[in-house]
């Protein structure tokens, strides 16, 4: 649902409300302005009599959930940066200028494939140099070998000769190595990121001409806590997100794990790998989620359905047409549901949307009822929330357009402790910080 109808809904919510408050004062007023055409006494005896002083209570609308069940896991949740597994800059091996480009940044390449070609001429020609001394190394070679199988000459003679065939030969392997050196090549397949030279760019020995990178497999390297050394194991699943797809998760893998914890920080590494999907690029930051136990067919409700001001985790009910306040025991929490391990039972009907503001046997009509597959939609590893600063986060279903004044007292009141429960609630409904802050400031008579 999106922003603008979770605010036209609230608004269709709150609206009665409103009018009720608003009829109990105009009957009021008549009441007293009967009294004064009649006598106080004798108006004030016809009003009750009719029954006017005296409103009915109107059923607050409220949007509601089912109690489902379905797996959900818990999460070790941490940030990383991707990295290619295969990545290097392809640098000279022979100096000369640049006499050809075969390819650019952003074209994908083979193994082997020519990326360019450095002036070539001089290493032709110690080529040609170097097959002449060759092969007359080799004819001088094969006279000596005669003479010697003949007796003519010595053993010492053969030796000489054989021994500058050799030569020659190296040199001219030498020869031809310097020559291929002067073609630049892939050296897997992949993807050039980046070019370092321009055409007739003189370059020397050492110098960078092409990064090649190959996005399959991505790494993620991350830094886990200490205390969750027995959780994390070689196989394990995971899940990562990044700033440029929004809530689309990547699954991952972990495919090693550092044998040994860092003592400064308290942490070792574990290493992702996952594939690039077209998508994923090398230096992205990640929001990851390391996937720690699952528990199947658990009760689930969305989070939304959490009340706020409450000092333990309650819920109200729709029971009966009435709302109906539940103490519940939570357990596993992932992007938009949580985990009820005692309190509720499958299929009732928890109201996540107009409970701020409701007590025990508030009568309520449901205004529209939220699928079961909605809230398993918004499930999945990762919260996503970025702190105070860069905040992802949307505004709160039951947050948004008019805040209950029931609410705003329970902040102005609250103590320190209680006040931090409230705001991890918060926290849980997908407010930012920020609007937190701004919240209590207002509650505390310190809106801007």
């Amino acid at each position: 649902m999106t922003l603008n109808r979770r605010l036209s809904l609230l608004t269709a919510i709150l609206l009665p409300v409103t009018l009720v408050g608003c009829g109990g004062g105009a009957a009021d007023h008549a009441t007293a302005a009967a009294g004064n055409r009649g006598g106080r006494e004798g108006g004030a005896r016809r009003a009750f009599g009719r029954g006017v002083g005296k409103a009915p209570s109107a059923a607050v609308p409220v949007q509601v959930a089912p109690v489902t069940r379905r797996s959900i896991s818990s999460y070790i949740e941490t940030n990383g940066v991707l990295e290619a597994e295969n990545e290097v800059d392809v640098v000279a091996r022979i100096g000369g200028p640049v006499v050809r480009l075969e390819t650019e940044e952003g074209r994908q390449v083979r193994k082997g494939q020519l990326l360019a070609l450095i002036d070539d001429r001089e290493a032709k020609a110690e080529l040609d140099v170097a097959t002449v001394n060759r092969d007359d190394a080799k004819l001088a070679f094969e006279r000596t070998k005669t003479s010697f199988a003949q007796g003519l000459v010595s053993r010492e003679a053969y030796d000489t000769a054989d021994s500058k065939l050799k030569s020659a030969q190296a040199q001219l392997e030498s020869a031809k190595l310097k020559l291929d050196y002067t073609r630049i090549r892939a050296p897997f397949n992949g993807l050039v990121v980046k070019r370092y030279i321009k055409l007739a760019t003189n370059v020397s020995v050492g110098t960078p001409l092409f990064r090649v990178s190959n996005f399959t497999p991505l790494l993620c390297p991350i830094q886990v806590p200490e205390k969750e050394l027995s959780k994390v194991r070689v196989g394990q699943r995971a899940m990562l997100r990044v700033e440029a797809f929004g809530d689309r998760a990547f699954p991952a893998r972990v495919l090693r794990i550092s044998p040994v914890v860092d003592a400064s920080t308290g942490t070792f590494t574990v290493t992702l790998e996952a594939g690039a999907h077209g998508k994923l690029r090398p230096g992205m930051f990640a929001s990851v989620a390391l996937e720690t136990e699952v528990h199947d067919r658990a009760l689930v409700i969305p989070k939304s359905a959490l009340v706020l001001d409450s000092i333990g985790d309650t819920v109200f009910v729709k029971s009966g047409g009435k709302a109906a306040r539940r103490e519940v025991r939570l357990g596993f929490r992932d992007r938009g549901d949580v985990e009820v391990l005692q309190g509720l039972k499958e299929g009732e009907q928890v109201i996540v949307l107009g409970q701020e503001g409701l007590s025990n046997g508030t009568p309520v009509t449901v205004l529209s009822e939220q699928p079961p597959s909605q809230a398993a939609s918004s499930a999945g590893p990762g919260s996503g929330d970025r702190g105070a600063s860069g905040d992802t986060r949307t505004v709160s279903p039951g947050m948004g357009g008019r805040i209950p004044p029931r609410f705003l007292e329970r902040l102005r009141t609250a103590s320190p402790k209680d006040l931090e429960r409230i705001k991890k609630r918060m926290r849980d409904r997908g407010m930012s910080n920020a609007q937190i802050e701004r919240l209590v400031r207002r509650a505390r008579g310190n809106s801007e």
